[in-house]
C-alpha cells in the first residue's frame, strides 16, 4: 500500500507542475493580446539627429571650456558646422 501512495502522490505532484508550465507559457501570450498594439516611435529627421548630436558635443565644448578654450572654441565650431549641414 505504501507504493500506490508514494505513487499516486508524484503522479500529482507531476501534474501540478506541468499545469503551472502551462499557465506559465499562455501568460506572456495573453498579456500581448490585452495589451493594445504600439505603435515603434518615428525615426529622428536628420535635422533632429544632427542637432541631438551637436547638442552633446556642444556639452562636451562647455567642459572644456575653463581647461582648453582653443579646443573648446573647435568644438563649437564643429557642432554649428555639423548642425548647419542637415538645417532644413
Amino acid at each position: 500500500m505504501t507504493t500506490a501512495t508514494l505513487h499516486a502522490h508524484v503522479q500529482r505532484d507531476r501534474f501540478t507542475q506541468h499545469t503551472l508550465a502551462a499557465i506559465a507559457n499562455l501568460l506572456p501570450a495573453a498579456w500581448r493580446f490585452a495589451a493594445p498594439p504600439q505603435r515603434p516611435a518615428a525615426a529622428p529627421s536628420a535635422a533632429e539627429a544632427a542637432a541631438r548630436e551637436a547638442q552633446r558635443v556642444r556639452e562636451l565644448a562647455s567642459s572644456y571650456a575653463k581647461t582648453d578654450p582653443g579646443f573648446a572654441s573647435d568644438l563649437y565650431a564643429a557642432a554649428a558646422r555639423h548642425e548647419g549641414l542637415y538645417a532644413d
